[in-house]
C-alpha cells in the first residue's frame, strides 16, 4: 500500500507545487519559498526541536505551547513548519525571530528525506491531525520520536482512515505519545492501532490560548473608530457564509438601521471577491483600519491577526465555518473575552468546545439568516442576557485550562529519554 501511495504522491507533487506557488491563499513572498516544499531548508544549528502546525488555526492553537517550549528548552532551536502560507505568516507574526519557520516538504520519499536530513530534529511535535505516511515512516527509520499534541481524529474522517488502515497504522509506529484532546479522540487512535500505553488525554490546547498584552488598547481603538453604534462580528467566515451573514445583517438593519457588521473572512485574500459582493448588494463598507463613517454598514477585516481585537471590542460574535459544512472554527476566541458566542449547526471539528459551551448555556446555535439576525438583536436588546451568557462563556474557558501544562510534561519526558546516553 505504501508503494501505491508513493507513486500517487510523486505523480501529484508537480501539480501540488504549482497550486501552492500560484493559487493558494497567502502572501506571494511566502508562497515563493517553494524550494522548502522540495526539501531544501536553510541550515539550523543543532540541537533542533521541530513542531508542525499545518495552517493558521493550528498555529494559533499551539502558541502557548510554543512559548512554553522556548522557556523549557532554551538550548534548542525551535523550528516550526506549516503547510499553508497563511499558517507561515501567522507563525512569523506570533513568534518573530525566536522561532525558525519553514514549509513542510511534500510527502514524497526524496523530498522528506532531504528535509529531515537538513534539519536533523531530535524530536517532532505534530499538531492535531497531520498523519503523513512518508514523513512518519522516515521519522521512525531515523529514530526521530513524534509527539501528537491536541491530537484528534474526527468521526467523519475515520471512514477514510479505516479504508487506508494499512497505510496509516504503520505510520503511527513513529508516535512516542499522542496527547489526545478527549476520550473520544483517544478511542479512535486506539481503533487505528496506536498502543494504549502511548495515548494520554490532555485536553484541548485552545483553552490555554494566551491573549495579547495590548488587547485592551487595540479593542479600545476599534470601539473609538466604530462609535456608539450596535456592533456584531462575523469571524472566520468561509465561502458560502458571507451571503448568509449579509442577508442576516440586512434583516438586522430593518430594526436597527445604525447596526454595524464587522466581517472577517477566514482567508483575507478572499476580500477582493467579498468587496464585489458588498458592492453588488449595495452595502456601504470600509476597511478595518479606517474611522467609520455614519453611512457605513459593514467593516471588512482585510488582514491577519486582527480578529481577536474585533471579538474583544464587540458584544456578540458569530463564528464561521459553521453555517457551511466545514466543521466550525475556534469558539473559544470570543468566549475568552466574555462575549456571547453564536454558531451554525456544523460544529463537528469543535465538538468538545461546543459541548462545554452548550452545557453552560453560552452558545447560541442558528440554522439560517433569520435565526442569526434574531440572536444578534436579542443580545443587543437585552444587556443583562448578554452579560450572563458572556460570563458563562468565560467560565468555560477558565475551567478548561491546563492542557498546555500536561502536554509540556509529556514532551519533556520524551526529550529526557531522547537525551539519555
Amino acid at each position: 500500500m505504501l508503494s501505491v501511495y508513493r507513486l500517487f504522491a510523486m505523480a501529484a507533487a508537480p501539480l501540488a507545487l504549482g497550486w501552492l506557488r500560484w493559487k493558494a491563499a497567502g502572501p506571494a513572498e511566502l508562497r515563493a519559498r517553494w524550494r522548502e516544499r522540495n526539501g531544501h531548508v536553510t541550515a539550523v544549528e543543532a540541537p533542533v526541536l521541530w513542531i508542525h502546525a499545518a495552517s493558521f488555526g493550528e498555529v494559533n492553537a499551539v502558541q502557548a505551547l510554543v512559548h512554553s517550549l522556548l522557556e523549557r528548552f532554551p538550548e534548542h532551536n525551535l523550528v516550526l513548519s506549516t503547510f499553508t502560507a497563511t499558517g507561515l505568516e501567522r507563525a512569523e507574526q506570533l513568534f518573530g525571530e525566536r522561532v525558525t519557520t519553514t514549509f513542510i516538504a511534500l510527502d514524497t520519499p526524496g523530498r522528506v528525506k532531504r528535509w529531515l536530513a537538513q534539519l536533523k530534529p531530535q524530536a517532532g511535535i505534530i499538531v492535531e491531525t497531520e498523519i503523513w505516511p512518508e514523513l512518519f515512516r522516515q521519522c521512525r527509520q531515523q529514530g526521530i520520536p513524534l509527539v501528537l499534541v491536541n491530537a484528534r481524529l474526527a468521526p467523519g474522517a475515520m471512514k477514510h482512515y479505516r479504508r487506508w488502515r494499512g497505510l496509516f497504522e504503520p505510520a503511527l509506529e513513529a508516535v512516542a505519545i499522542a496527547a489526545a484532546r478527549g476520550e473520544d479522540d483517544a478511542g479512535r487512535f486506539r481503533e487505528l492501532g496506536l498502543a494504549e500505553e502511548r495515548i494520554q488525554v490532555t485536553g484541548n490546547l485552545k483553552f490555554d490560548m494566551p491573549l495579547p498584552e495590548d488587547i485592551g488598547r487595540r479593542a479600545g481603538k476599534l470601539r473609538q473608530r466604530w462609535g456608539e453604534r450596535p456592533v456584531w462580528v462575523a469571524g472566520s467566515t468561509r465561502e458560502g457564509e458571507e451571503e448568509i451573514v449579509l442577508a442576516a445583517h440586512r434583516r438586522i438593519l430593518e430594526e436597527r438601521p445604525d447596526g454595524l457588521l464587522i466581517l472577517a473572512p477566514r482567508h483575507p485574500p478572499r476580500c477582493k471577491a467579498i468587496r464585489r459582493m458588498l458592492e453588488d448588494q449595495e452595502f456601504s463598507y470600509q476597511s478595518i483600519g479606517e474611522t467609520i463613517r455614519p453611512e457605513t454598514r459593514v467593516v471588512l477585516v482585510d488582514g491577519l491577526g486582527l480578529l481577536l481585537s474585533c471579538y474583544a471590542a464587540a458584544p456578540v460574535a458569530f463564528v464561521g465555518g459553521s453555517l457551511v459544512d466545514i466543521g466550525g472554527h475556534n469558539l473559544l476566541e470570543p468566549a475568552a473575552f466574555g462575549k456571547v458566542v453564536i454558531a451554525g449547526p456544523h460544529l463537528h471539528q469543535q465538538a468538545d468546545m461546543a459541548a462545554a459551551l452548550d452545557k453552560a448555556g453560552a452558545l447560541a446555535r442558528v440554522a439560517d439568516e433569520i435565526e442569526l439576525a434574531r440572536e444578534v438583536l436579542t443580545i443587543w436588546n437585552d444587556p443583562q442576557l448578554a452579560l450572563e451568557r458572556g460570563r458563562a462563556a468565560l467560565g468555560v474557558v477558565e475551567g478548561g485550562r491546563g492542557s498546555g501544562r500536561r502536554t509540556l510534561k509529556l514532551i519533556s519526558k520524551v526529550m529526557e529519554y531522547r537525551q539519555t546516553p
